[in-house]
């Protein structure tokens, strides 16, 4: 007995330090904050809520394989603009509606692939969409938010409600790339559903958060010049941000730029790419100046 009792009492101590390192762990848990948030609190915004599961598209249960199946899904332009008919027809017993964008077999393509993922039902009479939501918008911002976290491997949050703005606490998606805050306000609807009164929302986030960088991106492969550039430029001219120093100008095919840290994009050409081509323009003059 003697010779067991070092060993328990070691066994002892061991038990000791595993409860204290459960508390610290389960303490971390707790009060642990996401990078964003974190960034946001220095910059004197605290996050109110983020993320959210009652207006996306696809169910809070959805199988990891399923949900990363659909993030791959979204990359294609076709399928976004299904989705959205989708949502606007939510069932029916005609497919024929939902042929807008693409042709009949590619809609019982995507049709088959939702139902797999337990988003759509099908019956013999047709469709039912599972989770009728009001727009395709907060699925698209949590699109781009995953490009941001998967293509860029940079923290990001959508669907953000913040502490602390004068322009309204409502932020689309917030990230951090190379140490810079980022914000990207998305647009599900095209070039001519965009009016003056969200452009200078826009710009009133910006007054209010001051981020290093700034996206307006339009869901379109519509060109950006014929409404979206003249619509900024009238939105900065009314803050009093006149000149050539304030002048939106085109960095290449349908991405423009203010002072090489404003942005306007479509998704010609895909979002990934023309995301990375903004943040290569301004971490490149980020670091002339």
């Amino acid at each position: 007995m003697d010779r067991l009792e070092p060993l328990e009492r070691q066994i002892a101590k061991l038990g000791e330090r595993i409860d204290i390192l459960e508390r610290n762990i389960e303490y971390l848990s707790s009060h642990a904050k996401h990078p964003i948030e974190e960034l946001l609190w220095q910059h004197g915004f605290p996050v109110i809520s983020h993320g959210g599961q009652a207006q996306l598209l696809f169910p809070p249960n959805i199988a990891s394989s399923s949900l990363g199946y659909f993030y791959r899904m979204m990359r294609r332009y076709s399928f976004r603009l299904f989705v959205r008919d989708l949502i606007q027809i939510p069932e029916g017993n005609e497919l024929g509606a939902l042929t807008r964008y693409c042709s009949l077999r590619t809609v019982k393509s995507y049709l088959g692939i939702l139902a797999e993922m337990g988003i759509v039902c099908l019956t013999n009479k047709g469709y039912r969409l599972l989770r009728k939501v009001p727009s395709f918008g907060q699925t698209l911002e949590w699109y781009v938010y995953e490009v941001l976290r998967r293509e860029f491997l940079s923290p990001a949050l959508f669907n953000v409600k913040l502490q602390n703005t004068k322009s309204g606490g409502d932020y689309d998606v917030i990230s951090m790339v190379a140490g810079h805050l980022v914000y990207v306000e998305v647009k599900s609807s095209p070039p001519r559903g965009v009016e003056h009164q969200a452009v200078e929302a826009f710009l009133g986030r910006l007054r209010d958060l001051d981020p290093s960088i700034a996206v307006l991106f339009v869901d379109t492969e519509l060109r950006m010049r014929d409404k979206l550039v003249p619509l900024l430029a009238e939105g900065l001219e009314r803050e009093g941000k006149t000149g050539p120093d304030w002048a939106v100008l085109r960095l290449v095919n349908e991405i423009f730029h203010v002072r090489h840290s404003i942005y306007v994009i479509n998704s010609r050409k895909g979002v990934y790419s023309n995301l990375r081509t903004c943040f290569r323009d301004f971490l490149l003059w980020e670091g002339k100046g």
